[in-house]
């Protein structure tokens, strides 16, 4: 059975393809299974079994193969390495006796010696230019060690094209398998190397401290309900919020934003409230039910309220918000200010504010194009704009800021906004972009071309469903049931002698996303 492959040569899977060439007879072929377990039962004393066998076929290099798999198998790892060389001498044409030897150099780190074994072009066919076809677990394993060589010495984008063809050729192989997860550890890698690198040559803008005010009244509310925001956390319930929302709008909304002005005045009140009893959810989660509350007014005449709150300092943010700031905040200032998009250009040009603070105005404004396609053109004009500015700016005017741009070209891309490449461009000339968040200017080329499979519009939802969306799918509102553990020990990878690779789900995910592994490729 031989299947035409668009790879230059032919690929079988024929079981006997290789009886010829590896000398097995039809009385060897009987037996062969057998040896082959002895030499992962890993017992010494099938050590001498084998060698009987070898001694009467020594022109087969599969008994040889499996001598040096049982000296492997018992720890003798000296006599395995004497096995392969073995194989390699007697059997020069054999190609599983050179991988096992590049293998040796690969788990002794002499990553410069594999191209020794297995040809400077790391390819099958040239290895063996005389050959037409080759069996898939020849192909398979070819790969394998080739995306670990690629991966050893930093070249990703040469082991990247190897596994998409293994990955094509054999999906469910081991060793497309272990390919994979080396190849994802080399991203790691080469991650945390670009952003240690990315660190000498980062680029904030400066933000003051947190203003601290010592004496402070306590707000008076027109609406006594108010108080419900400072003793509740996001279990509030439906029965509250509605409560909330049908008192007099004006005065509500009057109230709402008393609320967030008390948060910054008061900050040192909250803080060493949180710092002597610990951070409450009850107490500690009335700016962002403020901030909800507006967006389901749609209280446009909040918005200066809200770019005030989104001024502070990063600790004000670690306080009042943590992941609410990312992952949340978006959609009620979608609400309050999707029809104000001069006004929150003019935010994102200001001096002094925070990276993550203003990254949720350009995330707001992608969900404008998503949810609203008739605006698409606006969207764009909008981003080509705030990009202009940057692209204008000098470092001194303490807006240029790396990782938001990062940020915003990420936005870009999930828009498929071709027309903004050569303004995209004159950011990465410029030398103003985070490469950890977005890629290089050659990854985000290419990603312009790709398809884009995701969808990437969120919907826009009510109050109460979004606290149902938190409290009900948020890791800190409900009891993670997983056991990390156990899935690290179903999806074990045999380790290379010498090498501990170690992805945690905790880490920065390595294809450029910003966020963590668990929540990116980890599950993909």
């Amino acid at each position: 059975m031989i299947e035409k492959i668009i790879i230059g040569y032919n690929i079988t899977t024929d079981p006997n393809f290789l009886d010829k060439e590896n000398a097995i007879t039809p009385q060897l072929s009987r037996i062969l299974e057998r040896f082959h377990k002895l030499a992962f039962d890993g017992k010494e004393s099938s050590v001498q079994k084998i060698l009987d066998a070898i001694e009467k076929h020594p022109e087969n290099p599969q008994l040889k193969n499996y001598l040096s798999v049982l000296y492997g198998e018992i720890g003798d790892t000296k006599k395995m390495y004497e096995a392969n060389r073995w194989i390699v001498s007697e059997h020069p044409d054999y190609l599983f006796g050179k991988l096992n030897l590049a293998n040796e150099y690969y788990y002794k780190k002499e990553y410069h010696r594999m191209p020794e074994v297995l040809g400077d072009a790391m390819e099958i066919k040239a290895l063996y230019p005389y050959r037409e076809t080759f069996h898939l677990n020849e192909v398979t394993s070819f790969f394998r060690c080739a995306i670990l060589y690629f991966t050893a010495i930093g070249d990703i984008d040469q082991a990247e094209v190897r596994y998409e063809i293994l990955n094509k050729l054999a999906p469910d192989s081991e060793d497309t398998d272990i390919a994979l997860k080396y190849l994802l550890l080399a991203r790691m890698e080469a991650g945390f190397k670009r952003f240690e690198e990315e660190q000498k040559n980062k680029i904030s803008v400066k933000t003051e401290k947190q203003e601290i005010k010592t004496t402070v009244d306590t707000p008076k509310f027109a609406n006594v309900e108010i108080e419900w925001l400072y003793s509740n956390g996001l279990y509030i319930g439906e029965d509250k919020i509605n409560a909330l929302l049908s008192l007099p709008r004006e005065l509500l909304i009057a109230d709402l934003e008393m609320v967030l002005q008390d948060s910054i005045d008061r900050y040192a009140h909250f803080f060493y409230l949180t710092k002597d009893k610990e951070w409450s959810e009850e107490k500690m989660n009335f700016v962002v039910h403020a901030i909800f509350m507006l967006g389901e007014l749609e209280s446009k005449e909040s918005i200066e309220s809200i770019f005030n709150v989104l001024k502070q300092s990063k600790d004000y943010f670690d306080l009042y918000f943590g992941d609410f700031l990312t992952s949340a905040i978006w959609e009620p200032i979608y609400k309050i200010a999707n029809q104000h998009l001069d006004a929150c250009k003019q935010f994102m040009f200001e001096p002094g504010i925070d990276t993550y603070a203003r990254s949720v105005i350009p995330q707001m404004v992608e969900q404008i194009a998503h949810n609203q396609p008739n605006r698409r053109d606006e969207v764009i004009q909008w981003f080509r704009d705030v990009i202009l500015f940057f692209t204008n700016s000098k470092l001194e005017d303490n807006v240029i800021d790396s990782e938001l741009i990062g940020f915003i070209i990420c936005h870009v891309l999930d828009l498929k906004g071709k027309e903004l490449m050569p303004e995209i461009e004159m950011l990465f000339d410029k030398g103003i972009v985070s490469l950890g968040i977005c890629g290089d200017w050659k990854d985000v080329k290419r990603s312009f071309e790709k398809t884009n499979g995701f969808d990437r519009k969120r919907d826009i939802i009510s109050i109460t469903e979004r606290y149902e969306k938190v409290t009900s799918t948020w890791a800190s509102y409900i009891e993670d049931k997983s056991d990390f553990s156990s899935d690290l020990n179903r999806n074990r990878l045999v380790v290379p002698i010498g090498t501990e690779p170690k992805i945690g789900r905790n880490d920065p995910c390595p294809c450029g996303s910003g966020r963590k592994y668990k929540k990116c490729c980890y599950n993909k």
